[in-house]
């Protein structure tokens, strides 16, 4: 082969490699830049618990960033629920203890009677306090800088167990919290799916021992767990390891504190310290080699009896023999999407559920929908924006402008810049995302390519003999 036909086999040889090269970071098998997925699943705090003042504490914290933030659908400001001959308004708390509101199936269908109104008879007046940026500036902050669903519920109007094991399965054998058994078989679980496909996943939370693994909640639900599975149990200090050192961090990663009562939220738990526990969490994910291809899902089993007027939709049923079915969908409970690809400020109204993280999983990976019930979920693509660069990292430290005890922090892209706060078109349910990108690419694409060799070719040719080939050391072959 002459110089100058190896000069034109390598252009041709670039030219293809920059249609292709966003697959080959993102990983052959992923249909988007997302290699990592990390589940962060806390307890019993419903939207308006939690955000049903964002972004600006009805009207008590209006500045130049806040009044650039869209807003949520939120605790309405006349609501005022029956109770004892009268009724009871929303109240913010800052407590550090909150009481427990009651819990249960047929506690929470009371709670939603006649247009989310049975709260405070049901479940109690404890049920109507929300906290704020206050009490947990750090998940305001992530809202504001990230991604924020306002129309996310839980997977079933329960409790948690079987809204932790319709995290895992997109089903559940109980209605409530009742102890094990029945069981689900292993096989039926999205683990399972990912061990058929190769796809590496853990399993965290903080264990007594190695040998807890077995017996671990909610997996203690599941029949018929390999140990090559159960290998993939581990204590938190595992997954730190694993960030710290950039390498071992499997593709799915499950994070639990069900075992630290500290961390966990539920009540009487500190919600602030529930949320410096996940900021440390998230921190060292940013902080390690994973970050640029990492999409961090944050979210709560359910909503635990707290406040929130949006009625669930019923979008299915499950009945295996229980008194009353259980309907889905549960609570609504906030959802935030963490990563280099997340559209700044965005709140997405789009239907999800704990069942979208599954089918999150199931598209990325190009796997079929693990079970009717998360083939009909909602797909959480209108979170990200996979043509712009990944964005670096946003550290909460303990003080200065990006602080997790302070409301808000500076904006990491202005708001005004637009293009960089829409979504790609490309991004859609079923046909957007990388995989699309990657497809027009492939298609559309090859015309570009032949007219980058068709002037290949022509430069060779008209080029002198004593001019050299030379690489435009300005050329920026990243995906836009």
């Amino acid at each position: 082969m002459s110089r100058k036909q190896g000069a034109l086999a390598m252009l041709v040889g670039l030219s293809l490699l920059a249609l292709v090269a966003p697959a080959a970071v993102a990983g052959a098998r992923t249909a988007t830049p997302i290699q990592h997925v990390i589940i962060i699943v806390q307890e019993n705090h419903s939207f308006d618990n939690y955000f049903g003042t964002y972004p600006t504490a009805n009207g008590t914290l209006v500045n130049s960033i806040t009044s650039q933030l869209p807003p949520v659908v939120g605790i309405p400001n006349s609501v005022c629920v029956p109770y004892r001959g009268g009724c009871l308004s929303p109240t913010l708390s800052t407590s550090s203890a909150p009481a427990d509101p009651s819990e249960g199936q047929l506690v929470y269908e009371a709670d939603y009677a006649n247009n989310a109104t049975g709260f405070a008879a049901n479940s109690g007046p404890q049920s109507m306090v929300y906290f704020d940026y206050h009490s947990v500036p750090a998940y305001w902050d992530y809202a504001e800088e990230y991604g924020l669903g306002d129309n996310y519920f839980s997977a079933v109007l329960s409790e948690t167990t079987p809204n932790r094991l319709m995290l895992l399965t997109g089903d559940t054998p109980v209605a409530a919290d009742n102890p094990a058994p029945p069981y689900l078989p292993y096989s039926e679980s999205v683990m399972s799916q990912l061990d058929g496909a190769g796809v590496s996943w853990g399993y965290y939370d903080y264990l007594s021992s190695p040998s807890a693994a077995s017996t671990l909640y909610p997996l203690d639900y599941l029949s018929g767990i390999p140990q090559s599975a159960l290998s993939n149990v581990k204590d938190l200090s595992s997954l730190y390891g694993d960030l710290s050192s950039g390498s071992g961090l499997p593709s799915v990663s499950f994070v639990n504190s069900l075992n630290n009562k500290t961390y966990d939220e539920h009540p009487a738990a500190n919600p602030s310290s529930g949320e410096q526990w996940v900021v440390s969490v998230v921190n060292r994910v940013m902080e390690s080699a994973y970050w640029n291809t990492t999409a961090i899902f944050i979210t709560w089993d359910e909503g635990g009896g707290f406040y929130d007027q949006v009625v669930p939709p019923a979008e299915f049923t499950i009945d295996h023999g229980f008194q009353s079915p259980l309907l889905g969908y549960g609570q609504r409970v906030p959802l935030l999407v963490i990563s280099p690809y997340s559209i700044e400020a965005h709140v997405s109204s789009t239907l999800l559920s704990h069942l979208s993280l599954i089918r999150f999983i199931d598209y990325n990976w190009n796997l079929p929908a693990l079970n009717s019930n998360v083939a009909d979920a909602g797909l959480p693509l209108d979170f990200f924006n996979f043509s712009q660069h990944a964005r670096p990292p946003i550290v909460l430290g303990t003080s200065g402008a990006y602080s997790s005890s302070t409301y808000p922090v500076p904006l990491q892209i202005p708001l005004s810049a637009g293009a960089t706060q829409t979504s790609s078109a490309l991004v859609s349910a079923g046909t957007g995302g990388y995989g699309a990108m990657l497809q027009l690419g492939l298609s559309g694409g090859l015309i570009l390519a032949g007219t980058l060799v068709l002037v290949a070719v022509w430069r060779v040719r008209a080029r002198p003999a004593s001019s050299h080939v030379q690489d435009d050391p300005g050329r920026d072959r990243r995906h836009d």
